[in-house]
Order: structure tokens, then C-alpha cells, then sequence
């Protein structure tokens, strides 16, 4: 365990982690209860951030599930119309997320700042250029997912990049993070005010590695998993002697 992880999650991943049933894609849940159990009871050193954006995605997210009995996408989860997460379940969930957050228990809160607002700079144009993963009904990336792309890319910067990811279940972060961004060439990153950006934004240059690295808990597979943790799946169990982290 002596290999220390940093790990950026965004709200796809977290709220499957509390409430499974939120995600029609059991791999997600399964693959991201592995990491945090891990992690949670010793097994992984791994330090996990969520943006503070997040933390608000996943409250309502949660609400969301256990209210909107009129919506098709949540009650379609659990088992036809008017039903909703069950209340005690919605509780049970709302609480132990809150004791992860409290004071680093499990996540690390990052804060939205200046730096990765202008981080923007070097992603927003590629979503934008680019129509890496669209088909025809599909739109741009929002503001938020793009801030969460920039965090990562100043947490990359921060640790050493082979053992920085961000971890999520949105195939649009992996599809512009780290394969679009990187894959552009010199002249075409250029165009886009790219290599400029990144030396005025203190990056020394533009090249593909800036970009950080990206694992869809949803599609990616257990080789992905294997590179970049050294095993897969993580041992869980509980360390004798030692108190879970939350």
C-alpha cells in the first residue's frame, strides 16, 4: 500500500456508490464500491477529491431519487410509476455521505477557484471543436463537467501524473479529456489558442501529457483498471486493528 494514489470523482460515480439502484450500469456501482471500500478501510492509499460543484450534484441527485415520483428516468429505477429510493434508504444515504465529507472523513472537498476557471482555456475549445463522441441529438459539454475537466488538469499538474485519474461514468470526460485534447496536433492546438493559454496559464508549454488521465468506471476495462492501480479488483477487507476512515 505504499504507493499513494489522488483521485478526483465527480458525482456520476459517487452517487452509485450510496444508492447502486441510481445507475442501470451495475459494472459502475460494483467497480466503484471496490475503489472506495478499498480506500476507506486502508487497503488503497488513496486520496479522494470531490469538487464542491459535486457535493451540491449529488444532494440533489439524491433527492431527486427519492422524490420525483412523476419523473420517467427515476421511477422507471424502481419498478414503475410513483415509485422513488425508499425514504429510510434516501436517509441511510443522505447521512453517510454527509460523515464522507465531514473534515476529509473519506472525500476531500476542492474547491471551485480562479485558476481552473481559466483552465478552461485549454479544454473548452477542443468540446467545442471537436465532434469526438457526438451523434447528431447530442450537445456540447456544460460549464460544470468542463470545471471538473479543469480541476483535474491542475490536480494532474499538482501529483505526479501516473497516478492522478479522474474517475467517472460520463464517457464525455473521457472522450474529450483523454483522447480528444491529447490527440490534437501541434497546428490544430495552436488555431485553437491552445499553446498560447498554457504557457500564460504558468503550464511552461502545451503538449498531450497536460491532460489528465480518465477512468469510465462504466466502459473502460479491467486492463485500464490493472495499469493504473497495479491489481484489480482492490482488496477490501478490513485491516485487524485499524478503524475504517469513515
Amino acid at each position: 500500500m505504499s504507493q499513494k494514489y489522488h483521485l478526483l470523482l465527480d458525482s456520476s460515480v459517487i452517487l452509485p456508490y450510496y444508492v447502486p439502484e441510481a445507475t442501470k450500469n451495475a459494472k459502475c456501482a460494483g467497480r466503484i464500491k471496490v475503489i472506495l471500500d478499498s480506500v476507506r478501510n486502508h487497503r488503497t492509499n488513496a486520496l479522494c477529491y470531490i469538487p464542491n460543484i459535486c457535493v451540491a450534484e449529488v444532494i440533489t441527485n439524491l433527492d431527486r431519487q427519492a422524490y420525483s415520483k412523476w419523473d420517467e428516468q427515476i421511477y422507471k429505477l424502481y419498478g414503475g410509476p410513483g415509485k422513488t429510493l425508499h425514504t429510510m434508504r434516501y436517509r441511510a444515504a443522505r447521512r453517510k455521505f454527509f460523515h464522507d465529507i465531514h473534515n476529509g472523513a473519506l472525500f476531500y472537498q476542492y474547491e471551485l477557484n480562479r485558476y481552473h476557471i481559466l483552465a478552461l482555456d485549454l479544454i473548452g475549445p477542443v468540446d467545442k471543436y471537436r465532434k469526438y463522441y457526438r451523434k447528431r441529438d447530442q450537445r456540447s459539454m456544460g460549464a460544470s463537467d468542463l470545471l471538473i475537466g479543469a480541476m483535474a488538469l491542475h490536480l494532474k499538474r499538482l501529483h505526479s501524473g501516473d497516478h492522478f485519474a479522474l474517475l467517472t461514468a460520463d464517457r464525455r470526460m473521457d472522450a474529450i479529456f483523454a483522447n480528444a485534447c491529447p490527440k490534437l496536433n501541434k497546428n490544430t492546438a495552436k488555431s485553437l489558442g491552445l499553446v498560447k493559454q498554457a504557457i500564460e496559464l504558468g503550464f511552461e508549454k502545451w503538449s498531450p501529457d497536460l491532460y489528465p488521465r480518465v477512468l469510465d468506471l462504466e466502459r473502460c476495462n479491467n486492463a485500464s483498471l490493472i495499469n493504473f492501480f497495479g491489481e484489480w479488483p482492490l482488496r477490501t477487507r478490513k485491516l485487524h486493528g485499524r478503524e475504517p476512515k469513515a
